[in-house]
């Protein structure tokens, strides 16, 4: 399957030649965030993007849409630009939209709650509420405003959304379904993510003062996840009707798993990611695992997450171990966004011949030894790569990408 366009909203940048940029120089885009800190919460940093507009859209394609959903537009006019489509060319049952969210437009909620609270009339928000913060919002603005009249709709399954919603594209494709498929994630924060995700305890509390010394990925001193947002759409078509256009093709996905632990909603066990990852091999066909390359784990920085990865990638690739380095302490847990940029990162560096380091992995937990660490900026030529997230939830969804020979 054939990745011919991507498109990327991120802290580390607003296009693919941006995030490359960031990625080999590890500029990270955690910041302090005010707004946490009058919130009072015990983790002030994350990753926000903060208003952005979509010039493209026009004004009622823009009222309809939460900042998900503008996130994913912007990601999705760089995506066909880059596979060379036209807007016109996607308004046929052949094509497709799969943008998953983790959390929908929630902030409208918000919105409403602010304007009672402050005894303003609610008539002042307007009609456009229940398009913009349903969970399918991103996915049907954007085929609405597209003209998409093929399969659209979103999926979520936590922080596996992303990796999901590209895998189900994947398979829409293959399967004759759809001959195009715009799949990826998106995702906002809003305040109850933050207070929530905080109350767990489960961002990190003393490194305000260090933004970006905040997400610490296999460290023995992590604390947690560090919430960001954006989005990231891939343009999926089969191989041979790529190359038969003449597309620029920029990678390949060869094979997609997932899997639920089935066990319990906050602590995993390693035996979904296990089987996800074990499925997206065997989806891969000819490749084993000693094909791997890279490895980008989903490396949240979770106490109870990053040691089940490091165990899982220990036992499946024992007889070739591939390079593993996390991207988030660059770009923060963007959730139901978090697998498509993952992908879109590692199919950067597939391309660029270069592996991103594990930023402030300064000294590896004793539970998180064992596998290929990336601690420095590595060129490297790459030819196969895996990427995967899990979620609450038990939620595991892995992609296998390969580059691809001109």
């Amino acid at each position: 399957m054939a990745v011919t366009g991507l498109g990327i909203v991120s802290v580390l940048g607003q296009s693919a030649a941006e995030v490359v940029r960031s990625l080999r120089e590890s500029r990270s885009g955690i910041r302090l965030v005010p707004e946490m800190k009058a919130l009072g919460l015990r983790c002030q940093v994350g990753g926000l993007i903060g208003e952005v507009a979509c010039a493209a859209l026009g004004k009622r394609a823009g009222q309809s849409m939460s900042a998900s959903g503008t996130f994913a537009a912007l990601a999705c006019v760089q995506a066909l630009e880059s596979a060379g489509i036209a807007r016109e060319d996607v308004r046929t049952p052949r094509v497709g939209v799969c943008v998953g969210t983790g959390y929908g437009g929630n902030g409208e909620v918000e919105r409403v709650e602010s304007f009672y609270r402050e005894g303003k009339s609610p008539r002042r928000l307007g009609a456009m509420g229940p398009v913009r913060m349903m969970s399918s919002s991103a996915a049907l603005n954007l085929a609405a405003w597209l003209g998409v009249k093929g399969r659209s709709y979103a999926l979520s399954s936590a922080c596996a959304t992303g990796a999901d919603a590209i895998g189900h594209g994947f398979d829409l494709v293959r399967h004759g379904v759809l001959d195009t498929c715009l799949a990826g994630g998106a995702e906002e924060v809003w305040r109850a993510a933050l207070t929530f995700f905080d109350n767990l305890a489960a961002m990190p509390r003393d490194y305000n003062d260090r933004p970006v010394q905040a997400c610490r990925p296999y460290d023995r001193d992590r604390q947690g996840m560090v919430l960001s947002e954006g989005a990231g759409i891939l343009v999926l078509e089969a191989l041979e009707a790529a190359r038969a256009r003449g597309a620029t093709i920029l990678a390949e996905v060869a094979g997609y798993g997932s899997a639920n632990d089935g066990a319990d909603m906050f602590e995993p066990n390693g035996t979904g990611l296990r089987r996800c990852i074990q499925a997206a091999m065997r989806d891969a066909r000819e490749l084993g695992v000693t094909a791997i390359d890279y490895v980008n784990p989903h490396g949240a920085g979770t106490r109870l997450g990053d040691p089940v990865e490091v165990e899982t990638i220990r036992a499946l690739f024992a007889e070739r171990p591939p390079l593993v380095s996390s991207t988030k302490p660059l770009n923060g847990h963007s959730l139901g966004a978090a697998g498509a940029h993952e992908a879109i990162f590692t199919i950067l560096m597939l391309r660029h011949g270069f592996v991103s380091p594990t930023l402030n992995l300064d000294h590896v937990a004793p539970e998180c030894e064992g596998v290929r660490h990336v601690r420095t900026l590595t060129e490297v030529p790459l030819r196969t790569a895996l990427t995967f997230n899990a979620g609450l939830g038990g939620a595991n969804a892995a992609l296998v990408l390969r580059s691809v020979e001109p």
